[in-house]
């Protein structure tokens, strides 16, 4: 049951953050896509003193994109400067093949231009969100000492800045520098996360329309106004040691933010959790397990970049009610939001208290 739960939600993930791009990329021109392979090479990032036994080698391999491209059709693209909206596949050699062994990954993603339009060479920032699969996650008796992953499912993370280099009307030469990201959100244990930086190099062809005239409409303001948000949230997270029980929590939040621009938005808000996983650390201290120790309350500010119906939101907050304060005062958020209808909102989210994660957040909410 719980394999059955996790895959449940990083399936919920993938389908989230693939019909937000399929939606946005229905306004792209019909028969009109390119295909990118790509080499890559890299290393992974011991971003803990004790991940050091697990980088053994270069990390190697190849991605292949499909990209869907916008020609200003709808006024999103055009203000996002007529951003790609695309599916990668990934297959990376971890340099690691006892302990952590390889990575397959799919995630859509958005390319977003950089660079002014009457530049030939385009500058341009890849967001995507999806899935992974890695081979060699942790295991108590054949692979203890792999710390990072503890699980063979995860969800994947990349960004990258890149460059188009038009090569002919049908070929150019991809090229970009990033970091990617596994990780389970603790809901299975160990997970300190895999961080990779890379490099990768490569061709795209273009097929159907050669040369895709873009649309340039007078686009207008974007309205000033204050937007708000109710979001119920819930999570589940295991503590260590690996193998031990599962923790639900709950939480409710109000977002308030300022339409600054079509593009962003700034704010913040107020949010409560219950936090059932907070009973282990109770009992490991011989404190009495009480509903009011299980509930956190906090403060926050709060930024939020828009791309039409998907935004994706950046939290800094802190807690003003946590009796004990285990993981100390500050929290944080990252992750992405949809706009399913007019008013019904979509969220995964990742709370994490400074560079550790905590659990990802899956709810729904309603947007005034």
């Amino acid at each position: 049951m719980q394999i059955t739960i996790k895959r449940f939600k990083f399936l919920n993930l993938f389908l989230l953050c693939l019909g937000s791009i399929v939606a946005q990329a229905q306004d792209a021109p019909s028969h009109d896509f390119v295909l990118s392979l790509q080499g890559q090479t890299g290393y992974a990032i011991a971003h803990h003193s004790n991940m050091t036994q697990l980088i053994k080698g270069h990390l190697f391999g190849g991605e292949l994109d499909y990209i869907f491209r916008t020609d200003g059709s709808r006024p999103w693209q055009q203000i996002h400067h007529y951003p790609e909206m695309g599916i990668s596949a990934v297959h990376l050699d971890l340099g690691n093949p006892q302990q952590l062994g390889t990575l397959e990954g799919i995630y859509p993603y958005a390319n977003i231009r950089l660079n002014d339009l009457s530049k030939k060479v385009s500058l341009n920032l890849k967001l995507g969100l999806g899935l992974c699969y890695i081979t060699k996650p942790f295991d108590r008796i054949t692979n203890h000492q792999d710390n990072a992953i503890g699980s063979h499912v995860n969800a994947f993370v990349n960004l990258r800045l890149n460059t188009v280099i038009p090569l002919s009307k049908s070929w150019r030469l991809d090229a970009g520098i990033g970091l990617s990201h596994a990780s389970n959100g603790a809901i299975t244990t160990p997970n300190l996360g895999l961080n990779m930086a890379n490099i990768n190099l490569g061709v795209g062809y273009a097929f159907g329309n050669k040369n895709l005239q873009l649309k340039k409409d007078s686009i207008p303001k974007a309205k000033r106004e204050l937007i708000t948000q109710i979001i119920g949230v819930f999570g589940v997270k295991e503590l260590m040691p690996p193998g031990t029980q599962r923790y639900t929590s709950y939480g409710l939040m109000a977002n308030f933010y300022y339409q600054l621009s079509h593009k962003n938005k700034i704010g913040g808000g107020v949010e409560m959790s219950y936090c059932n996983s907070l009973k282990q650390y109770l009992k490991d201290d011989s404190i009495k397990v009480t509903p009011a120790n299980l509930i956190r309350a906090g403060v926050k500010i709060s930024y939020s970049f828009n791309m039409n119906r998907l935004s994706l939101p950046i939290d800094f907050g802190f807690y003003v009610f946590d009796q004990r304060d285990f993981d100390g005062r500050f929290f944080h958020r990252i992750g992405l939001r949809y706009l399913v209808t007019k008013h019904l909102i979509a969220n995964i989210t990742l709370i994490t208290h400074w560079a550790v994660a905590d659990y990802f957040e899956w709810g729904i909410g309603y947007q005034i």
